[in-house]
């Protein structure tokens, strides 16, 4: 047994190239970053402690950049999975699911910035959709769909380029099911409605919330999307960062902006998950 338990351990160690090369500039960009935002590594001036640029940062651009980029994170996130679950839900009981399966990938194919500038020349003020409306008579004229400020514009490409990626992992998770589960629960006459919610919900709960939570971090954090498609004002968050530190120079404070972006994540993610495994307990 001691010695079954000596080569397990050592197996670890060919993780170390592939992990540790990552967990190494993870940990050193972190560990920089918040040094950084607390007045260290200062590239325009002297370096030292200093909560000056804690006390800069919260400013009504900054609290406004924050509420946008947790409302597209959210929204984006939320309005996939609900989209995702009928789809997939649907497409198992269709014929040639792998080739439409295959076809729905295509946005997992194209770049942000791509996909962005694609979506917009369809929602753009004379693109097809605006144009569609208008000969239709259902507008007058067209909308402002692209850099409007309520930011549906962003909201509709990251769904457009998230929903495969849900479906991927939904996909599997339903797959997964035993079907002498479902057809026990048909049996006992329950309709499709009482299997939706009494076992397929609760039983791909857990990849929801991963699926959820994957996007949140990649929508909230984007910069390519709301840089291109995204009101005039307020930015995103990365994109208040970015423009902080090239054309202001003041690194630290995007040194900041960065940091609270990090903990936002970390916080709701946490909080998502927890009330996820309280629901998965109350089934």
């Amino acid at each position: 047994m001691m010695k079954k338990g000596k080569r397990f351990e050592w197996g670890y160690l060919l993780l170390i190239p592939g992990i540790g090369y990552i967990l190494l500039f993870i940990i050193m960009s972190t560990y920089v970053m918040i040094m950084q935002s607390l007045g260290y590594y200062n590239y325009t001036g002297e370096s030292g402690f200093s909560l000056q640029f804690w006390g800069e940062v919260f400013d009504q651009q900054f609290l406004d950049s924050l509420l946008y980029s947790l409302k597209i994170g959210i929204g984006s996130s939320m309005i996939s999975i609900v989209i995702c679950y009928p789809f997939v839900l649907i497409l198992q009981k269709t014929k040639g699911k792998r080739i439409l399966l295959s076809i729905m990938k295509t946005p997992m194919f194209i770049p942000a910035l791509v996909g962005s500038f694609l979506i917009i020349n369809i929602i753009d003020y004379h693109g097809i959709v605006n144009e569609l409306l208008v000969f239709l008579r259902i507008i007058e004229e067209p909308l402002r769909l692209r850099n409007d400020k309520y930011g549906i514009g962003v909201l509709m490409i990251q769904v457009w380029k998230n929903v495969p990626f849900q479906m991927l992992i939904m996909s599997s998770a339903i797959e997964s099911i035993r079907k002498d589960v479902v057809d026990a629960a048909r049996n006992l006459g329950a309709n499709i409605f009482s299997i939706i919610r009494h076992i397929i919900l609760p039983l791909t709960l857990p990849s929801a919330l991963i699926a959820v939570t994957l996007v949140f971090i990649g929508t909230f954090n984007d910069f390519a999307v709301s840089n291109t498609a995204g009101p005039l004002y307020p930015n995103s968050l990365s994109s208040l960062m970015l423009r902080n530190a090239n054309v202001f120079g003041e690194w630290n404070l995007s040194a900041c902006i960065g940091t609270m972006m990090m903990i936002t994540t970390i916080l709701l993610v946490s909080i998502y998950t927890l009330i996820a495994k309280r629901l998965e307990k109350l089934d």
